[in-house]
């Protein structure tokens, strides 16, 4: 029987193709006004926000109407479901740089391309257990590949320009951003503590991902549990910025 994970590798083959094609048969620049807004939901939203440092690290309180929509968008980045990422990200700082890192960058090839052994497999058992309470997320996990396949289904009898640039082109960059976190940001930048690991900050690398803050990963494997990985006015950390306004205070 075909994993899941085997099953969104494919996917993502799939879409990397498509994408490429469509925009070479479907060029028009105006459409990639559509990729970014898609990029913010999906990427910023769906996963950094809300996968990363809210089921992740629980760094900070979010309300229920936006852990909802952000566990919907999160689908949409091609990362799996919601549960798997969290789950996998917590064995990266657990096991960080070593060769139980689900994608160490010692192996920068096979990490970028997801296809390092532990990446499919490397699950934190507290965290699975934790996340596997909420009913919704259990639903997104389930129903995974179809709620992706019936969007982009639905979509594409409105207009292939939506599927192409609302889509596929923001699963490319978002595939692309991983592995500057996953690889780049573990061997060029430089660091301000002394983690137990290689992790780096990289400015370029942040600009890159549009200044979303995770490329400030030395301060991120640093201080995992802070939702704010600036530490100077040179670190934009964007994301940061708007957790501060929808969390909730205690």
């Amino acid at each position: 029987m075909i994993s899941e994970f085997t099953k969104l590798r494919a996917l993502i083959v799939i879409v990397h193709c498509l994408g490429v094609y469509g925009v070479y048969c479907l060029w028009d620049p105006v459409w990639f006004c559509l990729s970014l807004v898609c990029v913010f939901a999906f990427l910023w939203l769906g996963q950094e926000m809300y996968c990363h440092r809210f089921l992740s690290h629980a760094s900070f309180e979010m309300p229920k109407k936006w852990q909802r929509a952000c566990a919907l968008l999160s689908v949409y980045n091609l990362f799996g479901n919601p549960i798997g990422i969290a789950s996998t990200h917590v064995n990266h700082h657990k096991y960080s740089d070593t060769d139980l890192d689900p994608h160490p960058a010692s192996y920068p090839v096979q990490s970028w391309l997801w296809i390092y052994p532990e990446f499919a497999t490397s699950r934190n058992i507290g965290v699975t257990k934790r996340l596997m309470r909420d009913p919704w997320l259990v639903f997104i996990g389930r129903n995974y590949f179809k709620i992706y396949l019936s969007t982009v289904f639905v979509l594409s009898l409105i207009d292939l320009k939506i599927v192409i640039y609302g889509m596929f082109i923001p699963v490319i960059y978002a595939i692309f951003c991983d592995g500057i976190v996953n690889v780049v940001c573990h061997i060029w930048g430089y660091r301000r503590y002394d983690s137990n690991d290689e992790s780096k900050n990289n400015l370029i690398g942040n600009a890159v991902l549009m200044f979303s803050g995770i490329a400030m990963h030395n301060n991120h494997h640093a201080y995992p549990s802070s939702h704010n990985m600036s530490r100077a006015w040179y670190e934009i950390d964007l994301v940061g910025l708007l957790i501060n306004v929808i969390r909730i205070r205690r």
